[in-house]
């Protein structure tokens, strides 16, 4: 079987990651084969894509016909796009020649970030394809499709295990309190300093580190500073050892607006730290958390609920250990090989040779 994975540029976002990590799983497999094609050129930080059957493609108004040479020369039996805003590319790239076409929804589909036109176009061509994956069942809902042939659903795959500590750590975590993901309005951190000022006045020896950069951080800087937390809450910055940086962390928290499948988290509950994470729409979160076992869910934007949360987490040496044990488990449940196995299922499902 060949697969060309379309994506929207090879920059450092969950939507290359998966693509990356599902190429390069699937060209492992017996007869088959996966290339990425990008269709928009990076710019920024990017992911090193000299390991992958890679091109990208000069974005202008030839893009579509650009993609229609290489998938009738590369000839897959699948185009998938990662990503709905690119179906106003895709699809049209895809008509007559016999290619099946999957679309896969990367985000809270009710929080679309583009032009309203591209909005409207994309979602009445979205409904030529001929199979759709979510990442959760509520984004699988609110497009109204039911699971078998036409849709499914797969939650991101957990990556980057063979860098990670392979036990929960056993010692005494350190009075810290951390965050990764970037410094966006949509990750919301300015409520988790709002809480955290709290939080520091009944536990003075905590601090709060947020890893991550991005268009807030000017922002962010402003509340500490006018908080008088300039000692007590750190923006470090990106890191390629966010791994060892975070490990030992009594709590790790997440207070997006939406999101929709949390790589930052799964990675941090595999990890063992104890996870607390706003049940955000569509819905990630609440697939890979059951509140109380392990971790624990607040309500969007809800900072008395945050903090009471925090709060429990690290007054209690007990509890931190039951939570880091139980999100342990995650390692199993969404690995890797597991994970592209449902692709490879569906695609032969779509294909017309999977049951």
């Amino acid at each position: 079987m060949k697969i060309i994975i379309i994506i929207s540029s090879s920059g450092v976002g969950g939507s290359q990651r998966v693509a990356m990590h599902l190429a390069e799983w699937l060209s492992k497999q017996e007869d088959c084969s996966a290339k990425i094609i990008s269709l928009k050129k990076t710019q920024g930080n990017q992911y090193n894509m000299s390991q992958y059957d890679y091109e990208e493609l000069s974005f202008g108004y030839t893009i579509i016909g650009q993609l229609r040479k290489k998938i009738k020369k590369f000839k897959p039996d699948i185009v998938l796009s990662m990503g709905v805003p690119m179906t106003i590319y895709t699809v049209p790239a895809c008509w007559f020649t016999g290619v099946k076409h999957i679309i896969s929804e990367r985000n809270d589909p009710a929080h679309f970030a583009g032009k309203a036109l591209v909005k409207y176009v994309s979602r009445i061509l979205m409904r030529t394809a001929s199979g759709f994956v979510f990442q959760t069942k509520d984004a699988q809902r609110y497009y109204g499709v039911t699971e078998g042939k036409r849709s499914t659903v797969i939650p991101n795959p957990l990556s980057g295990i063979e860098h990670m500590p392979s036990q929960i750590y056993n010692g005494k975590r350190e009075n810290q309190i951390v965050s990764v993901g970037r410094l966006s309005k949509q990750k919301n951190q300015a409520l988790l300093i709002d809480v955290f000022a709290e939080i520091v006045l009944v536990h003075p020896e905590y601090k709060l580190v947020i890893w991550g950069e991005g268009s807030e951080r000017k922002s962010l800087e402003e509340q500490i500073k006018s908080m008088g937390l300039k000692d007590k809450v750190i923006l470090p910055g990106s890191t390629d050892q966010v791994f060892d940086k975070i490990y030992r962390a009594s709590v790790f928290v997440l207070t997006s607006d939406f999101e929709g499948m949390p790589n930052a988290l799964m990675e941090a509950m595999a990890l063992g730290i104890p996870c607390i994470s706003s049940d955000c729409p569509c819905g990630g979160p609440r697939d890979l958390i059951k509140d109380g076992e392990n971790g624990m869910l607040f309500s969007v934007g809800n900072r008395q609920e945050l903090k009471e949360k925090i709060l429990m987490i690290i007054e209690s040496d007990d509890l931190q250990a039951e939570i880091s044990k139980n999100a342990f488990s995650i390692r199993k449940t969404h690995s890797l090989n597991t994970v592209c196995k449902k692709w490879l299922d569906y695609f032969k499902v779509v294909c017309g040779n999977g049951s």
